[in-house]
């Protein structure tokens, strides 16, 4: 019998006065659960793909401050069914929320897991909101949360595909140490080299290309209409990535999702953004597929391919 991982929630966390990334996944993470009708004892497994935190923590893992945060089995010894739960990072930048899709399916797909919760979210290490989406620190302070399960049925994702051509990574962040002296837990800087948007957009058409061939063969990836009643979702590395991508792909004008109400790039959480909004305003209706497509540093690239199929307004919470 077909099975597929499918997201039955999503949630999303606005910038506010604390600044933290942890708060912010904390929230989404919340909420998310709230629509679905769920408490945090109903997760097995959390896992943060955030990549900009409060204060540059390093340890212990933000997963699991998140996890303290919301709740999550924290004393399960203590729980009526002593299940415990297990928390963790996986830091790969704009692909990383569809790293954790991989890595959460195959929780799912072995049945070591019901439930997996992926949040993500960005900050500036000085934690001041005001520093977020600005040339320094391109990236939006936010954070956003989605609740994967393994569903009967073809609806969900498909495979994940990733591309890692060899070339400079295009984006750099990191802390320069010597230069920030006493101020290291609220310094980044983001270096982006000239032109890399254009090289991920190469990289994102290519990917693309690559992966519906591996879809469908090279034969029908080639057919004008292989993305025919689809919705483009992608990072947003700049705001017209997504239009920009759709046009070099041959879509129409409305087929791609810009994130909306954010100021600088959504980062970790472009994809639930996008996928949140799309459904909010009832985009997913009147089309059969999501193409979820994130480009980031390194250069490298993931893509999936997500069926729609029934009432595509209640396809998440």
């Amino acid at each position: 019998m077909t099975m597929a991982t499918v997201i039955t929630s999503t949630a999303l966390s606005p910038a506010d006065e604390t600044g933290s990334a942890i708060g912010y996944a904390a929230s989404a993470g919340r909420a998310c659960l709230r629509r679905a009708g769920l408490t945090p004892g109903d997760i097995d497994v959390l896992i943060n793909v955030g990549v900009y935190r409060d204060s540059n923590v390093s340890e212990p893992s933000v997963a699991a401050l998140i996890q303290k945060r919301i709740g999550i089995n924290l004393d399960y010894l203590h729980a009526a069914d002593r299940r415990a739960a297990f928390s963790f990072d996986l830091m790969n930048g704009a692909c990383g929320v569809l790293n954790a899709v991989q890595a959460g399916g195959s929780l799912l797909a072995a049945g070591s897991a019901r439930r997996v919760l992926v949040v993500s979210a960005d900050t500036h290490p000085s934690m001041d909101p005001a520093r977020a989406g600005t040339a320094e620190f391109p990236y939006a302070s936010t954070g956003a949360a989605l609740l994967l399960e393994r569903e009967h049925g073809t609806r969900g994702f498909g495979r994940v595909h990733h591309r890692s051509p060899r070339g400079a990574h295009g984006v750099n962040g990191y802390l320069p140490l010597y230069e920030a002296g006493s101020e290291g837990r609220s310094t980044i800087a983001v270096d982006r080299d000239g032109g890399v948007v254009e090289r991920m957009l190469d990289l994102a058409v290519d990917s693309v290309r690559g992966a519906l061939a591996a879809e469908y063969g090279t034969e029908a990836a080639q057919a004008p209409t292989v993305l025919d009643r689809t919705l483009l979702i992608t990072s947003q590395p700049s705001h017209d990535f997504a239009s920009r991508l759709s046009k070099r792909l041959g879509l129409a004008s409305d087929a791609a999702v810009t994130v909306e109400g954010l100021t600088g790039d959504p980062h970790t959480s472009a994809l639930t953004y996008g996928f949140t909004q799309a459904r909010d305003s009832g985009r997913l209706t009147g089309h059969d597929r999501i193409l979820f497509l994130a480009v980031g540093a390194g250069l490298s690239s993931a893509v999936s391919l997500y069926r729609l199929t029934g009432d595509t307004e209640g396809a998440a919470r």
